[in-house]
C-alpha cells in the first residue's frame, strides 16, 4: 500500500510521506462530565456544550422537526420594541406562538433571543424564558427521536451517488446534529446516527467528485516517497540496474534504450514525472519490448495523477497476462490492493477485494516482503492490530533491511502496547525507535513515528527534537513542519506558532494536503468556520484518493453544519482555543 500520512491532532500516523488512512482512532470527548466515544473527526471538531441551558453552544446544523408547519421559515418580520424587556417579552410571546404551532426550533430561537436582551435583574421572567426553553428543547427532541428512527433505516440506502443523495444526507446530518447538541451529546446512539450520516455523505460526494475531476499530479516529493514504501518494486529494480550499467550496455540495450518504456525510465530518473504516462503509451502502442513493465509503470503514474480506473485497467492486463513476469504481476497485485481499499463503494467488500489479491501475490510470491509491508496497512486500517503485527513481523524476517517495514512494525508493537496492560514494554520500544534511527539514519519515516510515540507519551520537548531531526534528512518534507505546528499546540497551546509553521509547510509544498486539512481543523477549533471551509475546499481537489477526499468532505460537511445550526437556532458560536 502507498505510504501513509499522518493525521491531526487527535489521530495516530503511521508514516510521513504518503495517503492517509483515516478512522484509525477515535478521540474521546467529555460531555458535561461523562467521556463519550465519538467516530470520525465530526465529534473531534464539536467541543463540548455547557449543560446550563443560558451557556448552551452549538456546533452543527439545526434540524427540520417533521411537524406541519415546522419547516424553518420564520413568519413574517414583526417591529419588536425598543426597551430590552419589553422586547424580550415580544419575543418571549413570539415563540410561544411557534411552540403552539409545533416549530420548536423556531421558538427555541425566540427564546434564546428573549434570554441574550432581558435584564439581568428580571429573574423571574429569565426564569420563565428558561422554562419555555427547556420545554422547546424537550417537545424538539422527542420529534427528532422519532425522525432518528426513521433516519437509521434510510441512511445506507442512501448510497447512489447523485444531487439527490446528498441533499437528503445533509438534511439528516443537519436534523441529527441539532439532536445531539440540544441533547447534551449524552445518547450514544445518535453520535453513532450522525457518525454513519457523515461517513456515508462523504462517501457519496467524493465519488460525485472522483468522477468528475480532472488528472492532475502529486507533489514530486509524494511521488519518491510513494516509490520508497517497496522495497520490491520491479520498475525501481529496473531502473536502479540500468544506472548502474549505463557505460555497459550492449547495442541491443542502446537500441532498446530508445524505446518509450526506456525513455519513461529516464523520466523517472530525471524527475520528469509529467512525461511518464506518455512515453509508457507510446511503449504499449508500439507493442515494444517492455509492455507490461509499461502498463505497470503507467498504472503506477495514473495513481500518482488522480486517475484510478485508468490504473485499475493497467493492472487488470498485467495481473492477467500469464506470461508476464512474476514481480510484475505481483506488484500490480499489491497496487490493485491499495486502489480496492482507497475507493469507497463498499466498506464491507473493499476489504475482501483488497485481501484477495494480497493472497493471490502470496500464492504467486511468498517470499516477496512487500505483500506483507501494505497488506499490514491494510489491516490497521479496520483496524486488526495484531494481523497487521504479524505482517509487519514477516515482511521484516524477509528482508531485515526494509527501514519503513521495520518501523511500522515497532510502531504497531508500540500501539498494542499503549493499548493494553503491557506498558511496560513502551520504555523498550522507545529504546528501540532510538536504536533505528542510527540502522536507518536515512529514513524519514523512522523519525516520523518514534516523534508520534513521543508525542503520544507527553514527551514533547524530546519529539520536537525528533522531528528536527528528520526536517535536516528530509528538507523537503512538508507533513513535517505540520507536525511541528501540532506539537507546538499540543505541548504550548502556541497557536499562532503552530499555524505559522503550518503556512511554512504549504509554502514547501503546496500540494501538502495535510497542511490544508490540520489548518481548517485549527480554524474550526478557533470557531472561525467559514475560513476553515475555505481550507477544506482547497485540500479537496488535492486528495490523492477518494478516501481522503471523503474524510475531507465529512470535515467541510460537520463545519458547514455547525454554521447552520447557529444561525437556525440564533445561537453564538464558541471559540474552544479561547480566542
Amino acid at each position: 500500500m502507498a505510504p501513509v500520512q499522518s493525521l491531526p491532532v487527535v489521530r495516530e500516523a503511521t508514516s510521513e510521506a504518503g495517503q492517509r488512512l483515516p478512522t484509525w482512532f477515535w478521540p474521546v470527548l467529555t460531555v458535561s462530565g461523562v467521556a463519550v466515544t465519538a467516530g470520525l473527526l465530526y465529534w473531534w471538531l464539536n467541543p463540548s456544550p455547557s449543560p446550563s441551558p443560558s451557556q448552551t453552544k452549538s456546533q452543527r446544523s439545526a434540524a427540520r422537526p417533521e411537524k406541519p408547519g415546522a419547516d424553518g421559515a420564520e413568519d413574517p418580520e414583526e417591529e419588536l420594541p425598543q426597551d430590552p424587556f419589553e422586547r424580550a417579552v415580544s419575543l418571549k410571546n413570539k415563540g410561544n406562538k411557534y411552540f403552539k404551532g409545533g416549530r420548536y426550533e423556531l421558538a427555541i430561537k425566540c427564546y434564546n433571543e428573549a434570554i441574550d436582551v432581558c435584564p439581568t435583574h428580571k429573574e423571574h421572567d429569565l426564569s420563565t424564558f428558561y422554562q419555555n426553553r427547556a420545554a422547546a428543547y424537550d417537545q424538539y427532541l422527542k420529534a427528532m427521536d422519532r425522525r432518528a428512527k426513521v433516519l437509521r433505516k434510510q441512511v445506507r440506502k442512501l448510497q447512489s451517488a447523485d444531487g439527490e443523495s446528498v441533499n437528503k444526507l445533509r438534511m439528516a446530518l443537519e436534523d441529527m446534529t441539532a439532536v445531539c447538541i440540544l441533547d447534551g451529546f449524552q445518547k450514544q446512539e445518535y453520535l453513532m446516527l450522525v457518525d454513519t450520516i457523515l461517513k456515508e455523505l462523504g462517501r457519496v460526494e467524493a465519488k460525485i467528485a472522483i468522477r468528475d475531476r480532472q488528472p492532475g499530479f502529486t507533489s514530486h516529493h509524494f511521488i519518491q516517497q510513494y516509490f520508497q514504501s517497496f522495497a520490491e518494486d520491479p520498475i525501481v529494480k529496473l531502473l536502479a540496474k540500468n544506472t548502474e550499467s549505463d557505460s555497459d550496455d550492449s547495442p541491443e540495450d542502446r537500441d532498446n534504450a530508445t524505446g518509450g518504456f526506456m525513455r519513461a525510465l529516464k523520466d523517472l530518473k530525471d524527475e520528469m514525472y509529467e512525461q511518464v504516462i506518455d512515453h509508457c503509451t507510446e511503449e504499449i502502442d508500439q507493442s515494444g519490448a517492455h509492455v507490461n513493465e509499461a502498463k505497470l509503470l503507467r498504472g503506477t503514474f495514473f495513481i500518482l495523477s488522480k486517475q484510478p480506473n485508468e490504473a485499475f485497467q493497467d493492472f487488470n492486463q498485467v495481473i492477467e497476462d500469464s506470461e508476464a513476469d512474476v514481480s510484475l504481476r505481483v506488484n500490480a497485485l499489491i497496487k490493485r490492493a491499495s486502489l480496492y481499499i482507497q475507493q469507497c463503494k463498499d466498506p464491507m467488500k473493499d476489504p475482501e477485494l483488497s485481501f484477495a489479491d494480497f493472497k493471490q501475490g502470496q500464492d504467486l510470491d511468498e517470499t516477496n516482503a512487500d505483500i506483507y509491508h501494505h497488506r499490514g496497512q491494510v489491516h490497521l486500517l479496520i483496524d486488526q492490530t495484531p494481523k497487521a503485527l504479524e505482517d509487519f513481523n514477516k515482511a521484516v524476517e524477509l528482508n531485515p533491511g526494509f527501514p519503513i517495514a521495520y518501523v511500522q512494525k515497532l510502531y504497531t508493537e508500540y500501539r498494542i502496547a499503549s493499548t493494553s496492560d503491557n506498558k511496560s514494554e513502551i520504555p523498550k520500544l522507545i529504546q528501540q525507535f532510538q536504536d533505528a534511527m542510527e540502522k536507518f539514519p536515512k529514513c524519514v519515516e523512522t523519525y516520523a513515528l518514534f516523534a508520534q510515540v513521543l508525542s503520544d507519551q507527553s514527551q514533547f520537548d524530546r519529539a520536537e527534537d525528533v522531528y528536527q531531526q528528520a526536517q535536516k534528512v528530509d528538507p523537503k518534507n512538508a507533513n513535517i513542519l505540520v507536525h511541528r505546528g501540532l506539537i507546538a499546540l499540543q505541548a504550548k497551546g502556541d497557536i499562532e506558532g503552530a499555524v505559522s509553521l503550518i503556512k511554512k509547510a504549504l509554502e514547501v509544498d503546496d500540494k501538502c494536503e495535510f497542511g490544508y486539512e490540520t489548518l481548517g481543523t485549527i480554524e474550526v477549533q478557533r470557531g472561525k468556520l467559514k475560513e476553515a471551509i475555505e481550507l477544506f475546499d482547497k485540500a479537496i481537489p488535492i486528495a490523492n484518493t477518494e478516501l481522503e477526499m471523503a474524510h475531507l468532505f465529512g470535515l467541510k460537511h460537520a463545519a458547514n453544519a455547525q454554521t447552520t445550526v447557529s444561525k437556525r437556532f440564533g445561537i453564538s458560536l464558541p471559540s474552544p482555543m479561547g480566542e
